[in-house]
């Protein structure tokens, strides 16, 4: 299997931002890591290992960022305007550089689904909401909305623009509405017995109703895999059942 580390040099980031590539052809992930910014974070809880036989087959092909939660939200030495600035920045760092690193690792532009768990769950349907033109679906596991949940009591428009439950309600504009009516691959997925984060997905369930947007809810029974990480035993279902 495919297995190359590169560092993306980023004008947004002020540095240069890691990213693992695994495998050579399929379906193209675009993979945010779950607690902090560490790329190699799937890789370390076992899901590469068990979605191996699909990469090797050519059915996706991975690409693992490092992201900078560190240095915003959960970054307590600077200002809560700071934070959501750096936020700001790495959604360009992903809407421009990591977009077009994909293209020329694939040597045309191609479809690209998110997916993450836990804040990387968020950032993962919080990316594919806000630009449906660059991903065309995406995977949540066990993910909060709610940017209230990373800014606490701070909130500004830039907070409201990274906020899907208060965002999408909103939205109106039939260009962007049109993107996402019209595309399939939208799972929001929740530990059975997480009731924070099934209530999270169910929330989010009605808006994309309401909106009219196409989505599947799915509750994860991780209990018959008790040694296994639940972010694991959640994403390998995804990636070996419905892709």
């Amino acid at each position: 299997m495919r297995r190359e580390v590169y560092k993306i040099p980023s004008s947004f980031m002020n540095k240069d931002m890691e990213v693992i590539v695994y495998g050579h052809f399929g379906i193209n992930f675009l993979m945010f890591p779950i607690t902090d910014d560490d790329p190699y974070e799937y890789e370390k809880i076992g899901l590469i290992e068990s979605i191996e036989p699909i990469i090797e087959k050519g059915h996706i092909k991975l690409f693992c960022i490092e992201t900078n939660n560190l240095k915003s939200w959960l970054n307590d030495n600077i200002s809560l305007e700071e934070r959501s600035h750096q936020h700001y920045l790495f959604n360009q760092f992903i809407a421009n550089e990591v977009k077009q690193f994909i293209y020329d690792d694939n040597g045309s532009p191609v479809p690209i689904v998110t997916c993450g768990a836990g804040i990387g769950g968020y950032h993962s349907v919080n990316s594919y909401l806000r630009r449906p033109d660059i991903f065309i679906g995406s995977v949540g596991a066990n993910a909060f909305y709610d940017i209230q949940w990373l800014s606490k009591n701070y909130y500004d428009e830039n907070c409201y623009y990274n906020s899907p439950i208060h965002y999408l309600p909103n939205l109106e504009d039939n260009y962007w509405l049109s993107f996402l009516q019209s595309q399939k691959h939208l799972y929001l997925i929740a530990e059975q017995g997480n009731m924070k984060m099934i209530n999270q997905a169910n929330r989010m369930g009605e808006i994309l109703q309401n909106k009219r947007i196409d989505h599947r809810i799915e509750i994860v029974d991780c209990s018959m895999h008790p040694n296994e990480n639940v972010n694991k035993t959640m994403l390998s279902s995804i990636f070996r059942i419905r892709m």
